[in-house]
């Protein structure tokens, strides 16, 4: 995983946003990153094509169903001179630890 520094200069650095979040999502999204669902996103995102970092895991809302989250990311195409945004998103039951792509 690269630096802070080094993703700045090559222009994919992502902010984190947790601190903006209301305290239940932000538990639940600290959760995600280090806590008991952890291993459920972790293992979701080793399957992704996209380099996505753990650490940037934000849970939009909590349904009866699942919970809903994004991973903010930067990447580069070989088509373009620069890089774009993209947010990956994806929901998780946990009860099950299942992740769906949206």
């Amino acid at each position: 995983m690269a630096s802070n520094t080094a993703k700045k200069a090559a222009g994919t650095y992502v902010a984190d946003s947790i601190w903006s979040l209301p305290t239940t999502l932000a538990w639940i999204t600290q959760e995600c990153r280090q806590g008991a669902l952890a291993h459920y996103v972790r293992r979701f995102l080793e399957k992704q094509d996209e380099p996505l970092e753990q650490s940037l895991v934000v849970v939009e809302s909590i349904t009866s169903e699942c919970i809903q989250c994004k991973i903010p990311c930067r990447c580069a195409d070989h088509e373009s001179a620069g890089t774009f945004d993209l947010d990956v998103r994806f929901d998780l039951n946990p009860q099950t630890g299942a992740c769906h792509r949206l």
